[in-house]
């Protein structure tokens, strides 16, 4: 599995502190939301709504430069769609690593 980092955010940024740390700001806003959101519509068996939120989470999992998990977000949103669980703890891991590096920044 790749780990979180911020590459693809300062190649965005082009050298641009104050857009970059705009950025950092929208994914330490909104990933607690989108994670907490993912967890509850998994909790309910609501899989529809889960791959929703997989589909939004795969945006900051791309721009953490996480490619292997991209990839592994892209599948698991498709099982969910057919009720297909089994990557859902693959999935937390990335979620895991994900909350732990963006509480660093």
């Amino acid at each position: 599995m790749d780990h979180p980092n911020l590459h693809y955010i300062e190649d965005l940024a082009g050298g641009d502190l104050i857009f970059k740390d705009k950025l950092i700001a929208i994914i330490k806003a909104e990933f607690p939301e989108e994670k907490a959101s993912y967890l509850d519509a998994f909790q309910s068996k609501n899989y529809k709504e889960t791959a929703e939120m997989v589909h939004k989470l795969k945006n900051k999992i791309s721009m953490l430069g996480m490619q292997n998990a991209y990839v592994l977000a892209q599948n698991y949103e498709e099982d969910l769609k057919l009720n297909l669980i089994d990557r859902q703890e693959d999935f937390l891991q990335v979620l895991d690593q994900m909350s732990q590096f963006i509480n660093k920044l």
